[in-house]
Parts: structure tokens; sequence; C-alpha cells
């Protein structure tokens, strides 16, 4: 699922987080996924007011949170949902070194702001493993 195209900016992956809500249906929590992803045109340091030429940046990100649907999973929607909307921006996703984009959870899961769930790091490989990416 990693665009193939020229793009005119360039991103690294997608960072997700998990959004549980108060709410619980038959006594289980009823959250979802939040996804964003961050990119870049090819500009570096190298800004030619001059010439028009200024570096540019932007984001992409779910709104609310994506719950499951009932045939899919609220994390591959919103995932696909970025992916989408990034090829129409003419994002390509790209990494150095021979490595693949990443789904990054927003502080490796650490951050008591936005709690990981239960199994976390397994749902992400999964979900990276199913576009052909790393978690």
């Amino acid at each position: 699922m990693i665009s193939t195209t020229t793009g005119r900016y360039w991103s690294t992956g997608i960072t997700v987080t998990y959004a549980p809500l108060a709410e619980r249906i038959n006594d289980e929590p009823y959250g979802g996924w939040h996804a964003e992803l961050n990119y870049c045109d090819d500009g570096f340091a190298n800004n030619d007011s001059d010439a028009g030429q200024v570096s540019t940046q932007g984001s992409l990100a779910t709104r609310y949170p994506v719950r499951d649907s009932k045939v899919r999973s609220g994390l591959s929607i919103a995932i696909d949902t970025l992916l989408a909307d990034a090829e129409r921006l003419g994002v390509d996703f790209t990494s150095w070194g021979g490595n693949v984009p990443r789904i990054y959870y927003r502080g490796d899961g650490e951050d008591p702001n936005h709690p990981a769930p239960k199994g976390w790091r397994d749902t992400l490989k999964a979900e990276a493993e199913r576009i052909g990416w790393a978690a």
C-alpha cells in the first residue's frame, strides 16, 4: 500500500492512539482509534524567499475516534482512510536505509495522556503486516 507515484510530499508513517470512551456496551469498553500523519515537501533549510521557494509541511488526522465496524477494525479503517487521503494529496511514504514506513503509537504507549490498550503492540504489528509496513 506504499504509494509508488512521485509525490509532492513525503511521510515516514502514521501515528495512532486509542481513545477509550466512558460508555460500555455489553460490559466491554467502547472506544475508537485516532490516526495521524505528518508530511513535508523536499525542502530542508534551503528556503529562497527571493525565488518564492519556501518549504511546507502539513498533517492529516481522523477528526473523531474510529470505532470497529461489524466487519473491520476501527484501526484498519482509520489507517486506510489516511492512506487514501494521502495518496490524493501526493504524499509518498518513505523511509531511509532500506526501512519501510512505520505505524507508531503516540509516546510508544507510555504517554499517560494517551494510554495504550491491552495488546497494542500485537495489534499494531498485525496492522503493519497487513499494509506491508513495520510497527
